[in-house]
């Protein structure tokens, strides 16, 4: 796609540019930072934000199921290869199993908080054949709440930007729009970390 996620001007000129359709294949990749630019193009005008939120919900859940699946299918052999690429070692991916066994909900929630845990993690859930309608169930529990953060954040701070503008503050507006970016994110992580930190000490 060429998109450097890491600048948030290129991502919402691209998100503006290229519609819906692209937009949700770029949210199945890099779902926070595409959904908080539909957000933030929303509260320009762009786009309609119910279909941004309903399309955030489809690109986390589809790659999520997609996890889910591989894992089944490959069973737990493949699950574990691909967890150690991600750097996991057979003692971590034989806590993760007990805790899928015991807490096979509230693990997929914590999964689902802990981004460099969720590939592997979700797999590891499809391959110990975790009941599919419970976990597509929290899953999409975790992906609404934590698209609403989104959506809200990003819808702030482009209503903010917007008044920008009319305030005759051009000038400034791509430091507002990476002062945004970075407060945003480092709000999402810290209400992320928070979470998962809750979740896994029920």
């Amino acid at each position: 796609m060429g998109i450097d996620f890491n600048n948030f001007q290129q991502v919402l000129n691209w998100t503006i540019a290229n519609g819906y359709w692209l937009m949700l294949l770029a949210m199945c990749i890099e779902g926070p930072t595409i959904t908080t630019a539909g957000a933030f193009g929303s509260a320009l005008g762009y786009f309609n934000p119910w279909i941004i939120f309903a399309l955030s919900i489809l690109g986390d859940v589809i790659p999520d199921s997609l996890y889910y699946w591989l894992g089944r299918w490959g069973r737990l052999s493949l699950a574990t290869k691909i967890s150690k690429r991600f750097g996991f070692t057979q003692q971590r991916i034989e806590e993760l199993e007990k805790q899928i066994e015991m807490h096979g909900g509230k693990t997929v929630a914590v999964l689902k908080y802990t981004p460099v845990l969720a590939t592997p993690g979700l797999m590891l859930v499809g391959a110990m054949r975790m009941n599919w309608w419970k976990y597509i169930k929290t899953v999409l529990i975790v992906t609404f709440q934590r698209t609403a953060v989104l959506m809200i954040l990003g819808y702030f701070f482009g209503r903010t930007f917007d008044i920008g503008k009319y305030l005759k503050y051009g000038a400034i507006v791509p430091i507002v729009i990476l002062l945004a970016y970075v407060m945003l994110m480092w709000l999402y992580g810290k209400y992320s970390k928070l979470i998962a930190t809750k979740l896994s000490r029920l």
